[in-house]
Order: structure tokens, then sequence, then C-alpha cells
């Protein structure tokens, strides 16, 4: 596991490759014209997903540190990337670099990036115009590589998939899923030119554009008046989804009395605020904010809801911002414009 691990690597399972905004990326980008790059090839599971899901390419070249099947060239393709080539699909490796250092795993010296997936698409993107990477689900709230994103594709697990995708063993389909873990992931699409904005979709379902989205947000705010970790604070927040439902809610500091109030906790909290706080007030406009954001801006947890949703997690900067805003019933109409 180790092994796998310090080379970043997961085999991809399921195929994202039949969604809409996929295959309208692909005829936007000839695909059937091009050679196309997989730096990472792995097993070499991505072009049988793209044979699966009825499209072809040109040719193939296949480059990893590892390969893991014949005709995979051995390169450390981090360190000595490809050049000559136009597209590239790809699932580049993850390895976050606190992880790296906690297990004693290399990490590169050349990236200031926290995780390996950033530092390979960082150079995927340098190199190729056209790009689509299988990553992260968390990637869309970093803000980074936005100037040429053109959709971003949210995978989940779906329990009547509308895209035949192969079951898993419990009998459910699937999206994109992993040998070694079940990480939420995405699938990124990049063209050659700037984009004036980002498509967000759950598979094949659009959910609306990132400037789009962003508007139902309160405005960030910096007010430290605001202390999260406060054994006395006077607002209880539960601040992670059970597995059930969307159940991250604002509550009574009360409710919390027997629970103990970790400096470094981020799932449920006690929060300090110098203000008579309406809860029910905050839990309509968290509610709305979800609905209307569709979650896209709230961390995924590992598994999903009885309810068919990744779980997710309240950060603390959107939860200051829904605290301090100061008229929440204002708040509460523009969201749910």
């Amino acid at each position: 596991m180790d092994k796998k691990r310090a080379s970043g690597r997961y085999y991809t399972r399921g195929n994202p490759f039949q969604l809409e905004p996929f295959q309208t990326w692909a005829n936007a980008s000839n695909l059937e014209q091009q050679m196309v790059l997989e730096p990472f090839a792995g097993a070499k599971d991505i072009p049988r997903l793209i044979d699966a899901a009825r499209l072809q390419c040109r040719d193939w070249a296949f480059f990893d540190i590892e390969p893991g099947a014949k005709g995979i060239l051995q390169r450390d393709t981090l360190a000595d990337f490809p050049k000559g080539f136009n597209t590239c699909i790809t699932n580049p490796p993850w390895l976050a670099r606190n992880s790296a250092t906690r297990r004693g795993l290399p990490f590169p010296k050349a990236t200031r990036y926290d995780d390996l997936y950033k530092y390979a698409l960082e150079q995927c993107l340098t190199h190729c115009e056209w790009v689509a990477a299988i990553i992260p689900e968390a990637f869309i709230r970093t803000g980074l590589f936005l100037e040429r994103l053109c959709d971003f594709i949210s995978l989940v697990p779906q329990k009547q998939d509308e895209t035949n995708y192969p079951p898993d063993k419990a009998g459910r389909g699937g999206s994109v899923m992993f040998e070694d873990t079940e990480h939420p992931v995405g699938l990124a699409l990049f063209a050659p030119d700037t984009t004036s904005d980002v498509r967000i979709w759950r598979n094949n379902q659009f959910l609306g554009t990132m400037c789009e989205l962003r508007r139902h947000l309160p405005q960030p705010s910096s007010n430290r008046d605001i202390v999260f970790n406060d054994p006395q604070g006077n607002l209880g927040l539960i601040a992670i989804d059970n597995t059930v439902s969307a159940s991250i809610r604002f509550c009574p500091a009360e409710e919390l009395k027997d629970y103990p109030i970790r400096v470094h906790c981020r799932s449920i909290t006690k929060i300090g605020v110098p203000w008579r706080v309406d809860i029910e007030m905050l839990n309509a406009c968290l509610t709305t904010i979800r609905e209307k954001t569709h979650d896209v801006f709230l961390t995924a947890f590992k598994g999903i809801r009885r309810d068919g949703h990744y779980r997710r997690r309240l950060d603390w900067a959107l939860a200051r911002a829904i605290i301090d805003v100061k008229d929440l019933h204002l708040q509460l109409e523009i969201s749910m414009e």
C-alpha cells in the first residue's frame, strides 16, 4: 500500500468519459485526430474507458514512473514531462505533502503545492493545450488553474446510474472509483484558451457556472471577534454531515455542554459570538446556501450519504461569513434569488 501511496497511484474504476460534458470536450478537442498523452498511465485503464465510451483517438503515448502494463515507457514524468503533445487525458498521482512527511515518503522539492496532483496538473497544463484530469473533488475549492478550466464534474455514484457504469460489489452504479480509496473525485476539463467562467456538473446534471453559484454565498468575513473552539461559546456548530442526510447545523451551545471542545477540532465546536445569535435564521441561511450552491463550496468527505450525496463539512471561513451577516433576512432573500 505504501509503495503505491509513495507514487500517489490509485487506478481508476468506472467510466466518467461517457458523461455529456466530456463527450462535448472530446468533440471540441478533435479527439479522433489527436495523439493523446497519458503521462501517469498506471495499468492503462484510461484508454480502455475511452474505448468503452465509444470514443477514439489517433493513438496513445504512455508513460509512468512504474509501468503497470505493457507498452508503457518508464519515466519520472514529474521530473521529465513528455513534450510535443497537444492533448492529455490522465489520472495524475495524489499525495498530500503532510501525508508524505508523516509516512516518510518522498515529495518533490521543486513544488510549492501541498498535494502531488496539483504539481502534476500544472505540468500537464504547461505542456498540453487540451487536458482532462481525474482529480480530488476538493480541487474546485482551491481556486487553482481556473483560467483554462471550462468544466468540472463532481463524480458521484448513483443508485440508479444514468451513465450505465458497471455496478460495484454492493450493486450500486459507479462513477470513478478506486481500488484503495473512496476519496471523492472529479473530472476537470481544460481548453487552450482563457475561459470566461467554469461550468459545474454533478455527473450529467448541470449545476450552474462558478460565478452563478458564488452569488449565493455571503461576503467573506475577517471578524476575529467570532472565536471558534471556545469552550465558553454561546453558539454550537455541528459542522459535518452524518451518513444519512445533509445534517450540518448551528445549535444552542447547551446542546454541546458535555462535548469536549478540542483546539484543533473541525467537526463539532462551540463558537464565541459577541452578540445574541438567531439560530433559526442562521440555519435557514445555511440551508438555502447549500440548496442554491449544491454544496459545491463545502468540503466533500469519503463515503456517500444514504440520500446519494457526498458527506460535506462546513469550513470555518464560510461559517464565520454566515454568522457575521449583518442582516440575515436580506442575505436569505439574496441567496434565494
